[in-house]
């Protein structure tokens, strides 16, 4: 074969590559997997020697290989960037020379050629994927976003319904518990109805805070106050079921401005949390401390943990593991809530069977707006 004719067979075989890769490229839309396994096909069978090339792709430190490619001893390669952005490398090798005597194996300019034109084509299809995959996000975001206001036009609208009646029914029921002449059956039928009322009323505290329909009252509070506070009232009662509570207060903590109520909410949420996550005992340590500009109160615990798609989803409104009947579903979303208005971040660590970590970080002040 002549020159002339060595070099128009060699071209055919470019453009023929170029033209699958193309389509490939089309019809796999923005999917990786398929684009990389079938431009791994088609690759090798372009260069000057094909029963010897292999191939490789390496995007965000992922590495996609022909079965070979680890034995190349001759290897070119093309980085994968676009507007100075580098999302990794495409090479192609030869396993070994032609014959024994041939020496190391030289690539063809065209090959050099091919790489790079084959490079820049799939780095613009990397970053068509990249920006799909971020509209995609932004557009899950988007739908989270507007699935929660409905939620919260919906838990504030059945609250004020319910708030109005509930209150009635707890207040008359206080008023036949103190007026008397009732026989002992009586006076426990009304002692139930005022437990179940008022466990209503905070069901419907929760929805009013999730709906940011409660005021917030912003004053100076010490975290470690509301610990003792709080585990004053929930310690003993935990022991029987073989919880212990450890405290590990920063004595030097600074106060923060924020809503006593509210922080007080937050820890008790985060503590019955990890109470039903021990259902055989364990301990559960409850932390303050400072750093920089801001305080943490954590809260972890010996629990059962999560799994990852459990802990992707607790903060959604009203998702519960518990049985039917025994939580809203509410806890976290309100935890959140209540974070977010004062400015904080949660950070959340968990792993099955080890037990769950949450820190919430406090600003030492709020900002000016609120």
């Amino acid at each position: 074969m002549n020159s002339s004719d060595f070099k128009l067979k060699e071209r055919v075989k470019e453009l023929n590559c170029l033209y699958k890769l193309s389509k490939v490229a089309w019809e796999a839309k923005n999917d990786f997997d398929v684009i990389i396994s079938k431009t791994l096909d088609i690759l090798p069978a372009a260069m000057q020697h094909p029963n010897l090339a292999e191939a490789s792709i390496t995007i965000h430190s992922n590495e996609y290989s022909t079965p070979k490619f680890s034995s190349c001893k001759f290897v070119i390669e093309s980085d994968l960037a676009v507007d100075k952005k580098k999302y990794g490398k495409v090479r192609i090798g030869y396993r070994s020379p032609l014959t024994k005597d041939s020496g190391k194996v030289s690539f063809l300019p065209e090959e050099k050629r091919l790489l790079k034109t084959v490079a820049r084509e799939l780095s613009l299809v990397i970053k068509r994927a990249s920006i799909e995959e971020e509209k995609q996000k932004l557009q899950t975001q988007l739908q989270h976003v507007e699935r929660l206001a409905f939620v919260g036009e919906l838990s504030a609208g059945i609250a004020h319904e319910l708030n109005e009646p509930l209150g009635r029914v707890l207040g008359f029921a206080q008023l036949i518990k103190k007026a008397g002449s009732l026989n002992e059956q009586q006076s426990e039928d009304i002692e139930r109805i005022i437990k179940a009322s008022l466990y209503s009323r905070e069901i419907i505290k929760k929805l009013m805070i999730f709906s940011r329909q409660m005021p917030q009252q912003i004053t100076k509070v010490n975290l470690n106050d509301i610990v003792h506070n709080i585990l004053y009232f929930i310690d003993v009662r935990f022991q029987s079921r073989g919880i212990t509570i450890i405290k590990q207060l920063d004595t030097a903590l600074p106060v923060i401005y924020a809503d006593e109520v509210q922080m007080s909410q937050v820890l008790v949420n985060l503590i019955t949390n990890s109470v039903y996550a021990m259902p055989t005992g364990g301990e559960i340590t409850v932390i303050t401390k400072k750093k920089e500009n801001q305080v943490s109160l954590v809260v972890k615990d010996t629990g059962t943990g999560m799994t990852a798609d459990v802990r992707n989803k607790i903060f959604e409104p009203f998702f519960t593991t518990k049985p039917v009947g025994q939580g809203t579903g509410l806890g976290l979303s309100v935890v959140q809530g209540i974070v977010d208005s004062h400015d904080g971040k949660i950070l959340v660590s968990s792993a099955v069977n080890k037990g769950t970590k949450f820190e919430i970080q406090l600003p030492l002040r709020q900002n000016k707006k609120k």
